[in-house]
């Protein structure tokens, strides 16, 4: 009789045991395909009870800012970039399920994990049972908002965000919380982004060889005299941009002086707008950051080495500072940076032509 009561204890407890590892964002259950699941019965905040505080779409709601309420947290990296998605159908119908996407730093530090999605909508009373912000949630295509804040007053109001725009090598965490109560619900990925543990793409059918041109003899000629060789210039980088000191973040090389810059808002879409400084000239001025990236073709200028691309905040939006992502393209890769723009202080980029 002992021992059948001891594994009844056991098995009692073995749920809320199961749960309680994915609870927090440093134990967040990692997924390395896309695939449903279903989470049972989610209960508390995990150990860390504070990692969710402050998130802006919940501000205006009754917990002030606190994201966590019967939380699971989900871990995920980028194999091969794309769209990612994802939908969150509760098992009771009419539940109120939240939640927020944050990107992590390359080491997986969740203390300076970054909003890139926040979800708060939901409703109450008689109207919550027939609510266009309650039941199934996620992000899905079509959809253009980044954030959506805490109740159901707005006209355009639902349950969805806007899909990610996902980088090779990044790392994202997602905290689902289930405000109606500790039940639980199901959660399936798709979009064009692949995880580590997909299938690659079929290979492209190779092309027939080229046919090997005859070699051509050219005519002898006399020697060039030797002309004395002078260094490129360099471009000095600016110390301020109107008042505000500049400093490089990160040191990019690229193959070409072509290159093509996609930039975006990389957290919550709030208003922010920027210029793009190339050295001290301006090459796209007052741009309004958006979380659907856009894409702008510039020219280094010929016989200089090193180039710096600095962001500067014409407007900080709702919120400070001002947060964009940027990927720059020289034709032969793809290279990410974040860039802030504060009111002290703007990062700039350092980009040497090879």
């Amino acid at each position: 009789m002992k021992n059948a009561r001891t594994l009844f204890f056991v098995l009692l407890f073995l749920p809320v045991f199961a749960i309680s590892q994915s609870a927090d964002c440093v134990t967040a259950k990692d997924i390395c395909k896309k695939e449903s699941l279903h989470i049972r019965n989610p209960k508390g905040e995990g150990k860390d009870n504070r990692e969710a505080d402050f998130m802006n779409c919940f501000m205006n709601g009754d917990n002030f800012g606190q994201a966590e309420e019967n939380s699971t947290w989900i871990k995920f990296e980028i194999k091969e970039g794309g769209t990612f998605t994802f939908t969150i159908t509760p098992d009771e119908k009419n539940d109120d399920i939240d939640f927020v996407v944050f990107r992590l730093p390359e080491d997986g530090n969740c203390a300076r994990k970054q909003v890139v999605r926040c979800m708060a909508a939901g409703d109450r009373g008689e109207e919550a049972h027939s609510s266009r912000c309650m039941g199934s949630t996620g992000l899905r295509s079509g959809e253009l908002d980044s954030s959506a804040d805490a109740g159901c007053s707005d006209n355009n109001d639902n349950t969805w965000l806007a899909p990610l725009k996902t980088v090779k090598g990044e790392k994202y965490v997602l905290l689902v919380s289930n405000v109606s109560g500790p039940r639980g619900f199901w959660i399936s990925f798709g979009g064009s982004a692949k995880l580590p543990c997909e299938e690659k793409k079929p290979p492209i059918a190779a092309k027939p060889p080229k046919k090997e041109k005859e070699p051509v003899t050219l005519p002898k000629t006399e020697p060039k005299k030797e002309i004395a060789q002078t260094p490129p210039p360099t471009v000095v980088k600016p110390e301020q941009i109107q008042g505000r000191t500049v400093e490089v973040g990160e040191t990019l090389k690229i193959k070409n002086r072509k290159i093509k810059v996609t930039i975006w808002d990389s957290q919550i879409e709030d208003g922010d707008v920027v210029t793009i400084y190339l050295g001290d000239k301006v090459v796209l001025g007052k741009h309004r950051l958006t979380t659907k990236p856009e894409e702008f073709e510039f020219e280094l200028p010929e016989g200089v080495k090193e180039h710096y691309l600095t962001v500067f905040a014409d407007d900080f939006g709702r919120s400070e500072p001002n947060t964009a992502a940027i990927i720059i393209n020289d034709g032969v890769k793809e290279q990410r940076i974040d860039l802030t723009a504060g009111r002290k202080k703007q990062e700039s980029v350092k980009i040497i032509t090879e």
